[in-house]
Formats: structure tokens, sequence, C-alpha cells
């Protein structure tokens, strides 16, 4: 929906109001349609605004009056349900602003985010006793981070790029290494930057007396209930069906409502197009849009099965694989990590040009599905594991008997497992602690399902968060707000307490060669049949595939100077050696974190990162 940024400097100390405008101007391309700010000398805050409920200027922010200031970025869908709970008082704005403005003047910060449904992003500070909070939704579907410096001003914006505008910082040498394992992509709390961190999802910060405290309000494993999972279990598959159904129709209802026109991201896949259909039941001129990957990874034509079924307009953006050279500098730039776990995000960023071009500023995506309902193949064969693993299982049982050997002959229990725990380390081991917790959230569940029961939670946790990433940077490129109805928070309670015998389903059929004779998300596939062409209700998920950094050549005079050597402290010929001896998707990786580095850290210019990946990258 919007950017926003602001300051707040509890030493009583004046701040420069310039350091406003830059911040405004650098998150320009998440609101082009206007740009509010409040000014109170050791306060600001800013608003880049796009506009989507309320379209008049009464929805422009900041929202204040003489004790509280506001602004905010995301929907609140279940707005209007909290206006009938809140007093009877005169709104002059129809927009959710408006009614969440009036939530935290009545209820105050903990109870309002209790109530919201939605995604969401604010700063709700108080002019009296200078208290800011600064509130992210319950999965991190907004963005937004902060920094607090030397002057115990605190800086937050949507974007890293509105605080580096504005805030000295140095970034960290050993994260940006760890960024070649994807780690900023898939973070939920930390930065490459040594004083910038991300509010966590589910948390808010709270700014008094020079002191930041984080408290949590949400966990997916607060959704856990064993008389849920109990009852869900014992009903039939149409009974559970029905009632994913209803909750399902809701979320889609409740995620088109908008003053300003509306599309869908399909990729011909089963997730976005049992979207579209509902989409298009809530709104007839619901616009269709599609990355028509040219080459072996099409799947053009099951977008267009779709589209025809739908009786719509199919609007395509033709991708070829050379132009990942062309836009790799600048979608990195507003991606504002190494583009490694996610490549498609470059298509990705075309698609939402095309939205743009059309006129529409909120789409309806996919996300959330294979997470929720376990659509991931790595996921289903884990039924398999004890099978395949056994031959290894034996050995290993056998060679533990004499440590030594083992560790001779299976190359473990050596430094060669740092790797593991260094990875690890660089989340702060948040994944593995949070494993451990659920498994004594689900200690109801049977022990043999409890691995799989977690997945779900695993997957939000972690997987889930680099998609997002993806979708909102990607999005606000071309100032396109995606949404998510998998993700509403009734769905997500109903998917957390699911038994897995509804998500995956034995069969007779080969339905997948990855796992043969298991069916992943059996629900959704059951929703769809009698909504979808055959073919997209059995397609086999392929997740966006494009040809990626596997398929680029790079020079190593690309790294010439650059800050990966400088970290490395490699000579010249030690460079040319790593390169000329390293696989081509390991170098490339290095090229994805050398883009990002010189454009964040030695501040070039998109322009002449550009010159650089034309001039010593190709496609192979």
């Amino acid at each position: 929906m919007c950017g926003i940024s602001g300051f707040i400097n509890q030493n009583q100390e004046k701040v420069n109001e310039q350091n406003l405008d830059q911040m405004l101007q650098s998150q320009n391309h998440r609101g082009p349609d206007y740009q509010g700010k409040l000014y109170l000398s050791n306060a600001g805050f800013a608003h880049n605004r796009l506009s989507l409920l309320d379209l008049s200027s009464a929805g422009n922010q900041p929202f204040e009056n003489e004790n509280y200031v506001l602004v905010f970025n995301g929907e609140i869908y279940n707005f209007i349900q909290l206006k009938q709970e809140l007093s009877a008082v005169t709104y002059t704005s129809t927009s959710d602003t408006a009614v969440l403005f009036r939530a935290l003047i009545e209820w105050g910060v903990d109870k309002t985010v209790k109530k919201l449904k939605g995604m969401f992003a604010f700063s709700w500070y108080n002019k009296n006793t200078q208290e800011l909070y600064l509130v992210r939704d319950r999965l991190g579907i907004k963005p937004l981070f902060y920094s607090l410096d030397n002057h115990h001003t605190l800086w937050f914006a949507s974007e890293i790029k509105a605080i580096l505008a504005v805030v000295a910082t140095q970034p960290n040498p050993v994260k940006v290494l760890y960024s070649s394992l994807g780690v900023l992509e898939r973070s939920r709390k930390s930065t490459a930057w040594d004083n910038i961190n991300q509010v966590e999802p589910g948390t808010y910060i709270y700014y008094n007396n020079k002191n930041i405290e984080e408290i949590k309000y949400y966990s997916v494993f607060d959704t856990v209930n064993q008389a849920t999972y109990n009852r869900l279990n014992q009903s039939s598959v149409n009974d559970v069906l029905s009632e994913f159904e209803n909750l399902f129709a809701q979320s889609v209802k409740s995620m088109s409502i908008s003053d300003a026109p509306m599309g869908a991201f399909v990729s011909g896949g089963i997730d976005s197009s049992i979207i579209a259909k509902y989409g298009t039941e809530n709104n007839q001129n619901l616009k269709l849009f599609t990355a028509n990957v040219i080459g072996k990874h099409s799947e053009f034509e099951d977008a267009k099965d779709l589209a025809k079924s739908l009786n719509k307009p199919l609007f395509d953006y033709p991708y070829q694989k050379e132009m990942a050279l062309r836009d790799w500098a600048r979608v990195t730039w507003h991606y504002e990590a190494p583009i490694v776990v996610h490549f498609n995000a470059i298509p990705f960023s075309n698609v939402a040009k095309l939205a743009f071009d059309h006129e529409v500023k909120a789409v309806l995506t996919g996300e959330g599905s294979d997470e929720l309902f376990l659509g991931y193949s790595g996921l289903i064969t884990k039924r398999y594991s004890k099978f395949l693993n056994l031959p290894y299982t034996i050995l290993d049982k056998t060679y533990s008997k004499i440590p030594k050997l083992k560790s001779f002959l299976t190359n473990t229990g050596g430094s060669q497992d740092l790797l593991g725990v260094f990875r690890k380390g660089a989340q702060n081991f948040t994944n593995e602690i949070f494993y451990d917790q659920g498994k004594s959230v689900y200690d109801f569940v049977p022990k043999n399902k409890t691995d799989e029961h977690l997945q779900t939670a695993i997957m939000l946790n972690e997987h889930l968060v680099s998609l997002l990433w993806r979708n909102d940077r990607m999005g606000m490129i071309h100032s396109i707000e995606s949404r998510f109805p998998f993700l509403d928070e009734d769905i997500i309670a109903f998917a957390m307490n699911l038994p897995t015998k509804f998500k995956i389903k034995k069969t007779l059929k080969f339905h997948n060669y990855k796992h043969p004779f298991l069916i992943d998300k059996f629900l959704v596939r059951k929703l769809a049949a009698s909504k979808l062409p055959p073919n997209l209700v059995n397609k086999v998920k392929k997740g966006f595939p494009v040809d990626g950094l596997r398929n680029i050549k790079v020079d190593p005079v690309f790294f010439k100077n650059g800050t990966l050597i400088e970290i490395l402290q490699l000579t010249q010929d030690q460079l040319i050696y790593m390169c000329n001896t390293t696989p081509n998707y390991l170098t490339s990786i290095l090229a994805a974190v050398e883009i990002w580095a010189k454009l964040f850290i030695e501040k070039k210019s998109i322009d002449e990162v550009d010159l650089l990946v034309q001039k010593y990258c190709k496609i192979i």
C-alpha cells in the first residue's frame, strides 16, 4: 500500500527536516500518489501513499490529532467490523487507516494488534510522552526496519535504503559473506548492517526513555489447539473441505476490497489459479497477469487455459533469459539483498511493471499454499527417507561402534561439520530453537507424525519469509501491492491444526515422480476439482522456474577491486584462480553478492553497475 519512515530523538535534540525529505524521496516508488510528512523538530513522520481505499485527500497520511501520530503501510481487512466495535465517532475518511487510528486511541497498541486481521507495518507516536511504537504484522508481510544512532535518534522505514540515506552505518563483513547463502532474504530480524535491524514478524518495538523494548505478540504456535486438531481428525473429507472452502472464499472476498483497480498474478499453477477463480467472482474487472517465460520453463499454456476457463483476457510479459543481465543491477537495488534464493524475482518485477502499465494497484497472489498444505516435494519425500537411507543407516550404526573409523570413512564429526554450524549461527539458531519449541507444542500428535505436522510451522517461519521479501520488493518496484488470500489468519489457524492426512493423500496413481503414489496439497486440489480445468487441478508444482545463476558466466575482472576481494583478501592471481576453478553457479552467487555490494557499500549507481554486468557477465 505505501512506504513509511521517520525518526524520534529522545535527547530533545532538533533533527534536520531535510532527513525526512530524503527518506520520502528514496521510497517514492512505494507510494507515488502522495508524499506526506509531519515535522516536530525532534521527531518526524513521512508517508508515501499508494491509494487503494478512500482515494480522496482525506486518506492522506500522516494521521494526527493533538496527542497522536500514525503512519501506516498495509491493509486491515476487518476494518469494517472493528469500526462497529469501536465507540461511535465521526470519521473524516472511509479508509482502514482512519479505523486503525481510532482503535489505537481507544484500545492501545497491545489490544489493537491482537484484533487486527491483515498485513501491516505502522508507527504510533504519543506526542505528550514521546513514546514510539513500531509494529509489524504476524507473518512479516509488510517490511519495517529501524536503527538507533549514537544520539539516541531512532530511525525507521519500510526499506533499508531510506535509513542508509540518513544514517551513517557500516556493513558487517561476516554477514556480507553469509548473504551468499541466502541469509539476508530469509532473515526475520537481521540485515547486513551493524546497526540496522528488522522489526521481527509478530512483534512490536517500544521506544521510551532512550531504551528499546521488543514485545512479541504472536507466534504461529499460538494457533495450535488440541481440541481443534481432534475435531478435524474425526471429521470427514467433505466436512473438512466445506470448512476450508468457507474460510477461503471469505478470505478472497475480504482481500478483494479496493477503490482502485485490482489484478491477479497467475502462473498456471493451482494456487494462483484457484485464487483467480474466486477473485473474478468478487470482482468482474479483475485483470490477469503472467510471466511468459520463453523456453523450456514455460507455463504459459497453462496460464492461457486458466484465462480461457474464466473467460478473461490474459496479459503476459514475454521473458527471455537474456533479460536477467539487463535487469540484474536495477532489480538488486530494489531487492536490497543479493538475489540468491529467488532469481525469478527478475521476471516477477517485469510482471509488476505490466500490471502498473494496465493501471492496476493491487494484485492477488498464491503465496502461502505450499507452506500451509505441504506442496513442496522435498517435504513429502521425507516419508520415503527411512527406506532411501536404509543402507546408510546400517553403515552408520556399524561405524558408530568404532568412532575413529566412522570419522575417517564418513567425513563427519570433524571440522567439516562447522559449515553447518556457521550456517545455523548466521541465523542465530532461531530456526533450530523454533523447531524444538514446536515439538512440545505438538506433543498431542502421534510421535511418528510430529515432524510432518511441524513442517507447516517451519515453512511459515523460514521459507515464507524469503517469498514475502521477494513479493514486496518486486511489487513495490512498480507501486504494486501484493495480497495473499492463503495467509488469512483463520486459514493459518485451520492449517496449523489440520491433520496431515488432509494435506498428503495416498493414491494408486503415479502423481509425481518425486513422490509417486502421494498427492501433495490434497485439500487445495480437492477444492479446485470442481472449479478449474483438470490439467490445472492435477498439475505438478514447478515453482516459477527460470534460467538463473547456473546459466551465467562471470569474468574474473568483474570482481577486481571489489568488496568481496577486499573481505577475502585475495590477490588478482588468486581471484582468477578462484573463478577458473569454481563452478559457474557458485561464481554467479558471488557475483550476486558483488552486485549488491557495489550498489549499497561502494555506492555506485545502478547504471555504473549495469555497465559492469553487461561487460563481464554473459548467459551460457
